[in-house]
């Protein structure tokens, strides 16, 4: 009798034996397909890609049936110190080798991204950091019928509308990774809204004091990596930079923007030094003390303190929760209560498992990019002479800048990711963004071609 009970009782309450109802964080339902597990294929192994690969190995119901990475070896290493064993493992370079591979339960390893975006899989997870592959590879997962959890935030900057709008049109989704900030911050901003508050400021936090002429050539060291996390783990140099010269938190900064549809304040961002209560005294309007001379504002702080991952500042007109919030001890407010800020302390590669989960068992995204209210532009690190090529992001030719979208309008600036590989046609001096005069851009990549659709488009 106790037995059926026990039974009956665990049927009843167990979301995932029940139509059209989900948990917080799909665990019952991801236990429910471990005979069936979601089937992931994850394109780019480096330090973010390979520690969500072992927690993709891990989790379950879910598991990474393709690696792609143009360095094999290091996509057979990630399934090595994942646990999986390398009989099973086998390399591919056409479509039919994939498939067959698959068919016949096997996991697969392949140079070639494209391939693994186009492969018979649930989900996609584009972790390449190349805003130009990246590209493609997502536009080969929307054709292909997979939804696509996209990491390199730089493609989001640069042509998220249009790869949001595509994937709607194939039935699929297209998602922000829930493991970085931008998504986080989407999350936290919802959050609040869906708590009565309105936003006067949404961003992330940032340890490192910007270099912005910095090169590639010293990153790591100048990054604080140890020898042994550089050894173990292979970070590139290049990619580093761009969290050295400020170029990568502009990007994040203009993805969660252009998910939320914030911009700058009117000056530009303001990104203070200072702890979650100077924050909050900075990031609120002028007539209430601080320094914002427009609501809705992405923005960011250098910490002195604890370091918000991703935060809001947010406020409210009634006076009982203003009385109670400014009473609580753990949350930072006002002393008359009327502004708050709410933080997250972190984010980490492996919680990019969520937006898979939300993808492929709820059809949702953590976040998606749905117009271009902000625009990530060059400026020069140094005086550039016509003849040169730039080098892209992380190099020593330019970096980055966060600017609302209608003002890269009037000015004609580039868009920061089309510039890789463009030829430099005018001169222009340290520190000059670069506008379409100044350069003559690579036209035959994916990102290009989507860029031009999404202008037309939307």
């Amino acid at each position: 009798m106790a037995n059926r009970f026990r039974v009956e009782t665990t049927e009843m309450f167990n979301p995932s034996l029940k139509d059209n109802e989900v948990s917080m964080n799909g665990l019952p339902e991801l236990e429910a397909r471990v005979d069936d597990p979601v089937s992931v294929a994850l394109v780019g192994t480096g330090v973010y890609g390979s520690h969500l690969a072992y927690q993709v190995e891990a989790a379950p119901g879910v598991r990474p049936a393709v690696l792609a990475d143009i360095d094999v070896g290091r996509a057979r290493e990630t399934y090595r110190r994942a646990g999986v064993e390398e009989d099973v493992v086998a390399p591919e370079k056409t479509a039919d080798g994939v498939e067959h591979a698959l068919e016949a339960g096997q996991r697969v390893v392949t140079p070639e991204g494209a391939l693994a975006a186009g492969a018979p899989v649930d989900v996609v997870i584009e972790a390449t950091g190349d805003a130009h592959a990246a590209a493609e590879h997502a536009w080969r997962a929307i054709e292909a019928g997979n939804d696509v959890v996209m990491v390199s935030v730089e493609v989001d900057t640069t042509v998220g509308p249009v790869l949001a709008y595509l994937a709607a049109q194939h039935g699929v989704t297209y998602s922000m990774a829930y493991g970085d900030e931008p998504a986080q911050v989407v999350q936290l901003h919802d959050w609040a809204r869906a708590q009565g508050f309105e936003v006067v400021a949404a961003g992330q936090g940032t340890e490192l004091s910007f270099e912005p002429y910095a090169t590639h050539e010293d990153s790591l060291e100048r990054y604080g990596l140890s020898e042994a996390f550089v050894e173990s783990n292979a970070p590139d140099p290049r990619m580093y930079n761009t969290f050295l010269d400020g170029t990568k938190v502009m990007v994040e900064l203009c993805a969660a923007a252009n998910a939320l549809g914030l911009r700058p304040d009117t000056g530009g961002i303001h990104m203070p030094e200072t702890d979650l209560e100077g924050l909050l005294d900075r990031l609120r309007p002028v007539a209430d003390g601080g320094a914002l001379e427009r609501r809705n504002v992405i923005d960011a702080v250098t910490p002195t303190g604890d370091n918000p991952s991703a935060f809001v500042v947010t406020e409210t007109d009634n006076e009982s929760t203003r009385a109670y919030l400014s009473q609580r001890y753990n949350i930072t407010a006002t002393e008359d209560g009327t502004h708050q800020v709410f933080h997250r302390p972190f984010h980490l590669p492996q919680e990019t498992l969520v937006s898979v989960v939300s993808a492929a068992l709820y059809d949702r995204p953590t976040g998606v990019v749905t117009e271009q209210a902000t625009e990530v532009v060059a400026a020069a690190k140094r005086d550039l002479d016509p003849g040169e090529r730039i080098r892209g992001g992380g190099g020593d030719t330019i970096y980055g800048q966060l600017v609302a979208a209608d003002v890269a309008e009037e000015l004609d600036l580039v868009p920061f990711e089309l510039l890789a590989g463009a030829e430099v046609t005018a001169p222009v001096r340290t520190d000059q963004r670069l506008s379409a005069d100044d350069v003559d851009l690579e036209r035959e990549s994916v990102l290009y071609h989507l860029r031009r659709l999404q202008d037309a488009l939307l």
